[in-house]
C-alpha cells in the first residue's frame, strides 16, 4: 500500500464524516532532505472543524514506513477542509 492511501485512511478513521481526497500533490527539496507536499479535501458543513481537525492531529503520531510526517497545517476555504502535509523520506 503507498503512503499516500495510508494518509487517506488514516485521515477517514482520525477525521471521519467525508470521504477524503488528494487534491495536490508535488515533490518538496531543501538542502538536507527531499519529500512531497500534499494537501488533502473534504468537505465541510460545520465552521468549527478546522479548530478540531488541527487538535486532533497535532496529538496524532503517523506511522509511515520509510517517511516522516514532517509539518501538518489545517484550514478551511470554500465550504472544503484541507489538510496539508510535508512528508518526508526516512
Amino acid at each position: 500500500m503507498t503512503f499516500q492511501k495510508r494518509l487517506l485512511r488514516e485521515l477517514d478513521r482520525l477525521l471521519p464524516g467525508g470521504q477524503w481526497r488528494v487534491v495536490q500533490e508535488r515533490p518538496w527539496f531543501s538542502l538536507t532532505f527531499s519529500g512531497v507536499q500534499m494537501t488533502f479535501a473534504t468537505t465541510s458543513g460545520c465552521t468549527c472543524v478546522a479548530q478540531k481537525a488541527a487538535a486532533v492531529l497535532e496529538a496524532h503520531e503517523f506511522t509511515l514506513p520509510g517517511q516522516i510526517v514532517a509539518d501538518i497545517a489545517v484550514e478551511e476555504a470554500d465550504g472544503q477542509l484541507r489538510v496539508l502535509l510535508l512528508v518526508l523520506e526516512g
